[in-house]
């Protein structure tokens, strides 16, 4: 899947652009890639309110999929994002084995979906409400589904709530023995009792060291690309996380403050590389520790 920029909007921040798209100087057809709010099977009221706050440097939610189910999106929302011409990457989440294999199916039969993106940061109701993503074995497990019925590439959105730090590395690389194509990382931090919200996952520039370690650790154990992610707000994060070793990044939190972030970062980044005579985003790996 070629992209003409690394940058992308990540899942759940940016709704299928329509809101985002009647703001004065949003291009969309300028994104590296599209990526929309998780699609689940039925659609889903999510969790009560209040389900998102602010705090020092970021952010919270517990939005809990809420969604029109993958019918809806696949008919309304999709061709939306089509229209500006840029590969679209389709998020999935299930609550069960079946539930991902069905969503990919459907998926799948749509030519303007360009891959798609397993969220396995759910609750797994057949494994305990564990999530997919906290075992190698439940994280292949998915993978294998997925990949046994689509003929996309297949792109796997890790999560960092995994105890030891150092299992992340050992997940990554079940799922990429299973056949996904690609890993995107990291999802939000838990945190508890934030702003009225007792569970809830922590998002933007707090995060980020996080994100930087875990990808660390991950790009030492596999050879497929990693879309990262993780408390980008700026240039230079985009640098930081491509100079990492990361294919492509994803901006989210940021998006809410600034809804044309991405493309000052696009246009930033554009600059950065005629300066420095940049004509290869792989000439950047490795100039950092």
């Amino acid at each position: 899947m070629a992209l003409q920029n690394p940058i992308m909007p990540a899942s759940g921040t940016f709704g299928f652009g329509e809101e985002v798209a009647a703001f004065a100087g949003m291009d969309l057809s300028r994104l590296g890639a599209m990526v929309g709010k998780t699609a689940t099977l039925e659609p889903r009221d999510g969790n009560p309110q209040p389900r998102i706050c602010e705090c020092e440097g970021g952010m919270v939610n517990s939005i809990g999929l809420e969604g029109k189910g993958i019918d809806y999106i696949l008919e309304y929302n999709v061709p939306f994002m089509a229209s500006f011409g840029v590969p679209i990457i389709f998020n999935i989440s299930g609550f069960s084995l079946n539930d991902f294999a069905l969503l990919a199916q459907k998926a799948n039969s749509v030519k303007a979906i360009s891959a798609i993106e397993g969220n396995i940061s759910c609750p797994n109701v057949e494994g305990g409400k564990i999530p997919f993503g906290s075992t190698a074995k439940a994280a292949s497990e998915v993978t294998t589904v997925i990949c046994e019925v689509t003929d996309l590439p297949v792109i796997i959105k890790l999560t960092p709530n995994v105890e030891p730090k150092s299992m992340i590395g050992e997940i990554a690389s079940a799922v990429e023995e299973a056949g996904a194509d690609a890993i995107s990382m990291i999802n939000t931090v838990k945190r508890q009792n934030i702003g009225g919200i007792p569970f809830c996952g922590l998002s933007g520039p707090p995060i980020k060291p996080i994100a930087l370690e875990l990808i660390k650790i991950v790009l030492e154990q596999i050879s497929i690309p990693v879309i990262g992610m993780g408390g980008i707000s700026c240039l230079e994060d985009v640098l930081e996380f491509l100079q990492l070793g990361c294919s492509a990044v994803a901006i989210g939190t940021a998006n809410f403050s600034n809804p044309l972030i991405m493309m000052e970062i696009i246009n930033g980044l554009e600059k950065y590389c005629q300066d420095n005579q940049i004509y290869d985003l792989t000439q950047l790996r490795g100039i950092v520790e």
